[in-house]
């Protein structure tokens, strides 16, 4: 009853914001009521309209009623109107309700700017704001909103970014207990509940346990598989060589085999590639042996892991060669990473503020890692992705001698708690042990004994840790948080570079309390002095520009370290910057300090120096009264004799 009240006062708005004056006898007979019925709904308006501060009804006997009220006030009365019909299509919210109508459009069908203005009850200078909202929320995946003058607005993309896209917007877009609705419409005619029985089994038969998400994009793009099976993706043909080789490939080929044999179609061989792609950017892996997935990664993934870990080992003067455990875990994040990057699906880190701050001087030095990811894979990584690897070398380096003994409580299946079970293993190296148990087991020895008790919900328990999804990259990086805490050497040297970095500056490559507001500006100005010295090649300036959109290169405590392409560097230069006032640097830092890297990675010599730098560099921003020296120095000359004397 209430929703039919709500449905009639929205229809009622609806036709006063038609605008005009409209007697009461044309509503009831639009709205299939008697005059009756419509007065006392309008007494419900007025009192709607009164408490919530959207203005009145105005009357004029023989004449009809109509609003009086302003430009807010008639947006706010829109929002609800349309509010209320979206709690039957599922969609509550002009910008989705947009997107998705797009969405649901066949390659020649167009939506008319028209139809859009009468269904969301906004005017057209409206309707062309939502719209920019609308292109920008497709840019990530390069779709473009196009206006055409006979069909009106369409889409214009490439099949694999679309079914991406599509997948992200049903995860993130519509309210988790409305999904099943809206996708039941979306793929009308196609066996929903036929699909989640087969990935369920098949879940089941393989051993494996998808998270919610996972569960949802496989079932999305199993349904564009066969929706859009006339509109072919495409693979690149190294990708398919790749793929082949992983876990993931199997269990899509075997899920898409089931789909021909029951539907009696013919799926392409590209589609099962796709599927395989987008479950390695998810980060599946198959239950198993853990040193099992090492041996089906290619040769320049794992030289690439292998090259970090020495490169990190020697700046942070940690020797990581022996550690097979952080090998393993690299290879197996890095592998989901360079596929995320590669196909525009990097995954963004909630605890990127905190890795910075807490885990600064590893975040530091992980700027080599961009420029080895850049060498090897032709691949810019952002600093989302960054902060996960961050966190695993930290990881390594707080590796205790002692090792805990961890009871898992249970309150899921066996296949769940065994692939949470190695994840943490993988993942959490302090954890020698996880045994899982009830929660009506603690006379149980191994709990007894137990130095961590692992729950998703609280147990009277000092040793308890919540955590309430474990499978997710973000649960493990909470765990982590809450077992350690942060301790560096107090011994650090003091912050000076020692002359084997001295190659890398120079008084004439310092630029001493300039004045920049545009970090564009201030960048083509750096690079354009190296340039002018013959220390690089053009295409630098518009690489180091590029990452800036791609990611902020700011370090914290005032300091940026732009850079980029080493392919762009003849010799490895270092530009010092400080500024007279801080500027923005990124969204919301600020920084006054800038170390622009200009660093050859192919020449032995010029790596090794390199490497030193980043180590020296590490103790120089820990030291604030080194900091504060370089940045109120003035005299170019004097501040070079300082960093290396």
């Amino acid at each position: 009853m209430q929703k039919e009240k709500r449905s009639t006062i929205s229809k009622i708005l609806a036709k006063l914001l038609e605008g005009g004056p409209v007697p009461v006898s044309q509503l009831a007979n639009d709205l299939h009521m008697s005059e009756k019925q419509i007065r006392t709904r309008l007494e419900q308006v007025e009192d709607l309209l009164f408490y919530q501060g959207w203005g009145l009804i105005k009357k004029k006997p023989r004449i009809g009623i109509w609003l009086e009220v302003n430009d807010i006030q008639r947006e706010q009365i829109r929002n609800y109107v349309f509010s209320s019909q979206g709690e039957n299509t599922q969609i509550d919210d002009r910008k989705s309700y947009i997107i998705y109508q797009l969405f649901a459009l066949n390659r020649r069908q167009g939506l008319s700017g028209r139809t859009l203005t009468d269904k969301l009850y906004v005017s057209a200078p409206t309707l062309n704001k939502l719209l920019r909202s609308v292109q920008m929320y497709f840019e990530p995946w390069n779709i473009m909103v196009l206006n055409d003058r006979k069909s009106g607005y369409l889409l214009q993309y490439e099949e694999n970014d679309f079914r991406s896209a599509l997948a992200t917007f049903f995860l993130e877009n519509i309210k988790d207990e409305d999904r099943e609705k809206v996708l039941n419409r979306y793929f009308y005619g196609i066996d929903l509940s036929g699909l989640k029985h087969m990935i369920v089994r098949l879940e089941h038969e393989w051993h494996l346990h998808f998270s919610n998400q996972v569960f949802t994009q496989m079932l999305v793009f199993l349904a564009l598989a066969i929706s859009r099976k006339d509109t072919p993706v495409h693979i690149r043909q190294e990708d398919v060589k790749l793929l082949e080789r992983y876990n993931e490939y199997l269990f899509a080929k075997a899920i898409f085999g089931e789909i021909e044999r029951i539907e009696n179609i013919t799926l392409s061989e590209d589609d099962v590639f796709y599927l395989t792609m987008q479950m390695i950017c998810a980060g599946f892996v198959r239950i198993g042996d853990p040193s099992e997935p090492i041996h089906s990664y290619d040769e320049n993934l794992t030289q690439f892991v292998d090259e970090v870990m020495l490169s990190m080992g020697t700046i942070l003067n940690h020797d990581f060669s022996e550690d097979q455990q952080l090998r393993q875990s690299m290879i197996l994040h890095l592998r989901s990473t360079v596929f995320r990057l590669r196909h525009g699906q990097s995954r963004s880190n909630e605890l990127l503020s905190y890795i910075k701050q807490e885990f600064s001087q590893v975040y530091t030095a992980s700027w080599m890692i961009s420029m080895l990811f850049e060498k090897y894979f032709d691949l810019m990584i952002t600093d989302d992705e960054l902060g996960y690897i961050v966190l695993l070398i930290q990881t390594a380096l707080e590796r205790k001698d002692v090792k805990y003994h961890a009871v898992l409580i249970a309150d899921f299946s066996k296949s769940y708690g065994e692939l949470i079970r190695q994840r943490i293993m993988n993942y959490v190296p302090e954890i020698q042990e996880v045994r899982i148990l009830s929660r009506f087991e603690k006379d149980n020895p191994h709990y007894r004994q137990a130095d961590v008790i692992l729950s998703r919900t609280s147990v009277d328990d000092p040793r308890n840790i919540v955590v309430e999804n474990l499978l997710t990259e973000e649960g493990i990086l909470k765990l982590r948080q809450k077992m350690q805490k942060i301790s560096w050497p107090a011994n650090r040297p003091t912050g000076i570079f020692s002359l084997n970095c001295s190659a890398l500056f120079s008084p004439d490559l310092m630029i001493l309390q300039a004045e920049y507001c545009d970090k564009e500006i201030l960048i083509r100005d750096v690079v354009a002095l190296l340039q002018k010295k013959g220390f690089c090649a053009e295409g630098l300036c518009r690489s180091a520009l590029e990452r800036e959109k791609k990611m902020s290169t700011s370090i914290g405590s005032g300091i940026a370290f732009p850079h980029g392409d080493p392919e762009f560097v003849n010799e490895s230069r270092v530009v010092l910057v400080t500024l007279k006032h801080p500027m923005l640097w990124g969204d919301h830092e600020k920084v006054d300090l800038i170390f622009f890297a200009a660093f050859n990675m192919n020449v032995k010599d010029e790596r090794r120096r390199v490497e030193t730098f980043y180590r020296e560099l590490i103790p120089c921003i820990s030291d604030s009264q080194a900091l504060e020296g370089i940045r109120h120095a003035t005299d170019n000359v004097r501040l070079y004799q300082e960093l290396f004397q």
